[in-house]
């Protein structure tokens, strides 16, 4: 407070006489005074990406004390990071290292002031250093790609997934927008959320599949930006029922010839269906049948070939039509068509306008409701007759002695209802033909398909 003081004294005798004198005092000082912050909390900002031995501040303390005891020398605190390096002469606080905001955004640590005194005294104050953000995080995508599995005939602006991105940067330069790149007249992209849209209704049977583009934009300036990639899959619905390709129409026919061997493929049922796996396989069976034996016909379920089963008779000649229906194994409901396949057994065709006729008339034929189903019942038949063959053959011999009986007792019944028999058997013929078909014009025009 006060260094030196000046005291006058003055001395009287007894006679009057008086002297006078200045003592000047000096107080010697004593380290009884700590350095002083001008701050005790001392607030940094920097911005990232600094250079190295980038300046921060210059730290001031003042000591009330003289001499050595009033000099004052700077130094870190025990919790200051080694990146930081405070000169302890003129108290000037730098960073040697470049810092990251996204690695971290706040440091605080102390710093002391100490002067020269014995013992010596020091003061301490808090720094806090604030690194502010720059636009160096471009965004981020979640994962480099996306894939979405969406059913076909998905509603319009659905939500088919969420597209996630971040960016490291803060505020502005944070915040990121999404838009599609290509594909943007179907499809639209929520920024806030992120979530994708499909403007329309996507058919799967029109396109299966679709490559997005999305990019993400951030707020800084300059803004930076990155893409990924998008794959849309659409799965399928059984939205399509099988379509016949052949035979073309109802009206087709196909001629027989009486001379067809058992087992003999005599036509087709063909079909596609535009939806996949399980939805797209078909089954073929006959679910209603039409005339003079049309028994004598089946159909491969897993193929649709149709056979003939026996061999034809006299009485078996005319229109056989069967009813084919063409089903799908979709889930939740299968699907089907049906298609009428007309066959036509005889040894020509010498009237194609009378089996027209016959073919616009509407066939009075009973729905047999029965599901087609795919197995492997053709080839079970074929081993099963080919192993029946050895006993046919037995019993044939065996019975020789009985077919001999039966065929003279036959030969009885027949001579007395011949007559009748070749009335009936004529009858047969004629009824399918109306009579109107010349057999003797049928070597003349042959024909196997028509109308195809």
């Amino acid at each position: 407070m006060q260094q030196f003081y000046e005291i006058a004294v003055v001395a009287w005798n007894s006679e009057g006489f008086h002297v006078k004198r200045i003592i000047k005092v000096q107080l010697l000082d004593d380290n009884d005074n700590a350095p002083v912050f001008l701050q005790p909390l001392i607030e940094l900002t920097i911005e990232e990406n600094n250079a190295p031995n980038a300046f921060l501040t210059k730290l001031y303390a003042t000591d009330a004390d003289s001499g050595e005891r009033g000099q004052v020398s700077y130094f870190l605190g025990p919790d200051a990071p080694s990146y930081f390096s405070l000169d302890s002469v003129t108290g000037i606080l730098t960073v040697s290292t470049q810092l990251d905001r996204e690695e971290k955004e706040k440091y605080r640590y102390t710093v002391r002031a100490v002067d020269c005194g014995k013992p010596p005294r020091e003061s301490v104050a808090t720094v806090t250093l604030t690194v502010l953000d720059k636009n160096d995080n471009s965004p981020r995508f979640i994962n480099k790609d996306f894939s979405f599995f969406v059913p076909e005939n998905f509603p319009g602006y659905g939500e088919i997934g969420v597209i996630s991105v971040t960016d490291a940067d803060a505020g502005r330069n944070g915040w990121v927008a999404l838009s599609v790149v290509n594909q943007s007249d179907i499809f639209v992209i929520d920024t806030g959320k992120g979530m994708l849209r499909a403007k329309v209704s996507l058919d799967r049977e029109q396109q299966s599949s679709y490559t997005l583009w999305v990019e993400a934009v951030d707020g800084g300036e300059p803004a930076l930006s990155s893409t990924t990639k998008i794959t849309i899959l659409l799965l399928d619905i059984n939205d399509n029922p099988p379509l016949v390709l052949f035979p073309q129409s109802n009206m087709s026919y196909l001629l027989v010839l009486p001379s067809t061997l058992p087992g003999s493929p005599v036509t087709e049922v063909y079909a596609v269906d535009k939806d996949t796996g399980m939805n797209a396989v078909i089954a073929y069976s006959i679910i209603g049948r039409r005339g003079p034996r049309p028994e004598s016909f089946r159909i491969d379920p897993k193929t649709g070939n149709i056979t003939l089963e026996e061999a034809l008779l006299q009485t078996d000649y005319g229109l056989h039509r069967l009813l084919v229906k063409v089903s799908d194994h979709g889930y939740p409901e299968p699907l089907h068509s049906t298609v009428m396949v007309n066959l036509f057994v005889n040894d020509t065709v010498s009237n194609e306008s009378y089996i027209e006729s016959l073919l616009r008339k509407e066939p009075e034929i009973n729905i047999e409701e029965k599901e087609p189903q795919i197995s492997i019942e053709p080839t079970h038949r074929k081993v099963e007759s080919v192993s029946c063959m050895p006993t046919l053959v037995a019993l044939s011999v065996i019975s020789l002695s009985s077919i001999t009986l039966v065929t003279g007792m036959g030969i009885y019944i027949c001579l007395r209802k011949g007559k009748k028999h070749r009335e009936d058997e004529n009858l047969e013929v004629q009824i399918p033909l109306k009579g109107k078909i010349d057999l003797h014009l049928r070597e003349r025009k042959p024909m196997d398909i028509s109308n195809i």
